[in-house]
C-alpha cells in the first residue's frame, strides 16, 4: 500500500530544505512572518459564505486553531488527524515505517502530507454538507474550494516553519490562536472584555469590584504552576556503551506525555455533547443530554439543563453564585448544586485523562519496552546494570508508567481548576499556550547557544 501510495505523494509540492542552516535572526524573521500571515489569513472571509448555524465547541477551536467565519474554519484539523492517525499505525506496528531512518522520515512525512490535504477536502465537505456553514444558493462547491485551500495553506506554512523557522508550524498556529484569544478577552477595549467589566464595577463603586480580577489572578497562577512543573523531572543515568566516561541523563518529565492527554478528553467531553445536540429528541436524550426549548427574538434555541453532556461541561453559573454569596452572605439554593457539578466535571476530567494517558503510553511508542529499545539501539544503557533491553524496560517501568498517570492527574486537575473558575481562556488553552511557549524558549535559547558556540553542536546532537 505504501508503495502504491509514493508516487502521488512524492508528486506533492514540497518546500525546500535549506542546503545550509539559516542564521538564527533570518529564522526567526521567516517564523514571525508565517505567524502575521496566519493571522491575517484568519481574518480573511470566505466567498459565498451566507451564514453560520450552530457554534463549534471552543475545545475544537483551541485545538484546530480554527476560525468560523473565515477561511481558516477547519484549521489545522486535517493535519492534527492525519498525524494521529499514522503516529497510532506506525506506534502500534500496523505500519512498517522506520522513522529512525531518513528514509523512513521521508516516507512518514510524505504520507502525512497526503493524508492532511485528503482530510482538507473532506472535512471542509462536511462542514458544509452538514449546513453548519451555509453557502448561497450555487456556492457550495466554491466555498469547499476555499475552506480546502485555507488548511492547504497551513500544511504548507507549517512545513516552512519546520525546516526555515524555530520549531513546529503546529504549535505556532495554536499557541497564537489561544493568545490572540486570550488578550482579546482580557485587555480587548470591547464591551464583553473582562477589562471593561472591571472597570465599570470601580465605575460605579461596587463593593465586589475586585471579583472581575479573578480570572486575571486564576489564569496567573496557572502559568506559574505550569512552568514550575515543566521543571519536575526524574534523571535516570545513562552511559554510552561506546566508550568510557560517555553518559548523561534521561529524563522523565512529571509531564511526560505534556497536554496529550486533557487534550483528548475534552475533544471526547465536545463530541459527547454534540452526540447529545443530535440525540435531544430520540430515548437516549435523558442520559446523554437533556434540552428544553427557549424562545428567543431569533427563534428557537435549546439549552443543556441535565444528562451526562451536562456534566461534562464545566458551571459557568458557579463563579457569579460565589459572588453573590460574598456580597449578600447568603447562600443561594443554586449554589450547592453548582459546586456539586464542579466535583463532578473536575472529576471526571481527571480520570478520563488519566485513562487517555495510560493508553497513549502505549499506542504512541512511549511505553517503557520501546523507549527501552530506543535507548538500547542507541547503544545506551545503565551504569552497573547489563546492557540487555529488558533490564532498561523493567527500570523503566518503575518510572514511566506512575509518571505518565501522575501527569495525566495533573493537566487534568490544572485545566478543570481554571475552566470552573473561569480564567481568561480555557482550562486546556492556558495549558497548551504555556506548554508551546515554553518549548519555544527552550529552542530558542538553545539555539542561541549553539551560534554563540558553534563547537557544541557535536555534544548537544
Amino acid at each position: 500500500m505504501i508503495e502504491r501510495l509514493e508516487p502521488i505523494w512524492r508528486s506533492l509540492p514540497e518546500v525546500e530544505t535549506p542546503k545550509i542552516p539559516p542564521p538564527f535572526k533570518t529564522r526567526l524573521l521567516w517564523t514571525l512572518g508565517v505567524l502575521i500571515l496566519f493571522y491575517i489569513l484568519s481574518h480573511i472571509p470566505p466567498y459565498g459564505l451566507q451564514s453560520i448555524r450552530g457554534q463549534a465547541p471552543e475545545a475544537f477551536q483551541v485545538i484546530l486553531a480554527s476560525n468560523l467565519g473565515s477561511i481558516l474554519a477547519i484549521g489545522i484539523g486535517p493535519i492534527v488527524v492525519a498525524s494521529i492517525i499514522l503516529q497510532l499505525l506506525v506506534g502500534s506496528g500496523m505500519l512498517n515505517i522506520n522513522i529512525r531512518t531518513e528514509e523512513g522520515r521521508r516516507t512518514f512525512m510524505g504520507l502525512q502530507k497526503l493524508l492532511a490535504v485528503f482530510f482538507s477536502f473532506f472535512e471542509a465537505w462536511i462542514f458544509t454538507s452538514t449546513g453548519f456553514l451555509t453557502a448561497y444558493p450555487g456556492m457550495e462547491l466554491i466555498l469547499i474550494l476555499q475552506i480546502a485551500l485555507g488548511s492547504i495553506i497551513l500544511i504548507y506554512l507549517d512545513e516552512v516553519v519546520t525546516k526555515w523557522g524555530i520549531g513546529s508550524g503546529i504549535s505556532l498556529f495554536i499557541a497564537a490562536n489561544v493568545t490572540k484569544s486570550l488578550f482579546w478577552r482580557g485587555f480587548g477595549i470591547h464591551p464583553e472584555s473582562q477589562l471593561m467589566t472591571l472597570l465599570n464595577s470601580i465605575s460605579v463603586g461596587s463593593p465586589v469590584w475586585w471579583t472581575a480580577l479573578i480570572p486575571y489572578i486564576v489564569t496567573f497562577l496557572v502559568f506559574l504552576i505550569i512552568i514550575y512543573a515543566e521543571g519536575i523531572r526524574i534523571d535516570i543515568p545513562i552511559a554510552m556503551s561506546i566508550g568510557r566516561g560517555i553518559g548523561g541523563r534521561y529524563p522523565i518529565r512529571l509531564l511526560y506525555l505534556s497536554n496529550i492527554p486533557v487534550i483528548f478528553a475534552v475533544a471526547l467531553f465536545a463530541n459527547i455533547q454534540l452526540w447529545a445536540f443530535l440525540a435531544k429528541d430520540t430515548p437516549l436524550s435523558p442520559i446523554l443530554g437533556v434540552y428544553e426549548k427557549v424562545t428567543t427574538e431569533g427563534g428557537v434555541s435549546y439549552r443543556l439543563v441535565g444528562g451526562l453532556a451536562y456534566f461534562v461541561q464545566p458551571p459557568t453559573q458557579l463563579m457569579d453564585e460565589i459572588v453573590k454569596f460574598i456580597s449578600t452572605g447568603v447562600i443561594t439554593e443554586n449554589l450547592p448544586f453548582y459546586v456539586f457539578h464542579a466535583i463532578v466535571y473536575i472529576f471526571l476530567l481527571t480520570i478520563t485523562a488519566i485513562a487517555f494517558g495510560k493508553l497513549w503510553i502505549e499506542l504512541s511508542g512511549h511505553g517503557p519496552q520501546q523507549i527501552a529499545q530506543q535507548l538500547a539501539s542507541s547503544g545506551m544503557s545503565i551504569p552497573g546494570f547489563r546492557r540487555d533491553p529488558r533490564v532498561l524496560e523493567k527500570i523503566l517501568e518503575k518510572y514511566i508508567p506512575k509518571v505518565a498517570v501522575l501527569g495525566s492527574a495533573f493537566v487534568g486537575l490544572v485545566a478543570g481548576f481554571t475552566d470552573v473558575f473561569r480564567g481568561l481562556e480555557s482550562g486546556m488553552g492556558i495549558l497548551l499556550a504555556v506548554d508551546i511557549i515554553y518549548r519555544y524558549y527552550e529552542i530558542i535559547m538553545r539555539e542561541r547557544v549553539l551560534e554563540m558556540y558553534p563547537a557544541l553542536k557535536k555534544v548537544l546532537q
